[in-house]
């Protein structure tokens, strides 16, 4: 019997988003979502979307699916085998960039500040 990620591989190629690992690991093990609801106690309308990419699927959901769906979590949140950024943490990750052009001003007002204390 062909592994969860090769059946998945053919039908929809080499990327996979986590809702596309989710439904295919419970369409795998034979369960619905009002069944998955039953199990997990997740709203039927919040499966759907996290299966259809309306909803970011989050480490607490992978958890929950992962254990009912006796898949390793992770191969639901990293169906690739990567890591994927969200718009919202690639806009994080930009933030100590630009605070590193700011910081020569902050460290002046920090020596200026730190000098004002000690006299």
């Amino acid at each position: 019997m062909k592994d969860m990620r090769s059946v998945l591989n053919e039908v929809l190629g080499e990327d996979l988003t986590p809702g596309e690992a989710l439904r295919a690991a419970r369409v795998k093990a034979g369960i619905s979502q009002d069944e998955l609801q039953e199990i997990t106690g997740v709203q039927r309308s919040n499966i759907s979307a996290l299966e259809n990419g309306r909803l970011e699927m989050t480490s607490h959901y992978a958890l929950l699916f992962g254990t009912a769906l006796q898949v390793h979590p992770a191969e639901i949140l990293f169906p690739n085998g990567k890591f994927q950024k969200t718009q919202e943490l690639q806009k994080i990750e930009k933030r100590p960039r630009q605070l590193s052009r700011s910081t020569p001003r902050v460290e002046r007002i920090l020596m200026i500040s730190s000098e004002q204390v000690r006299q």
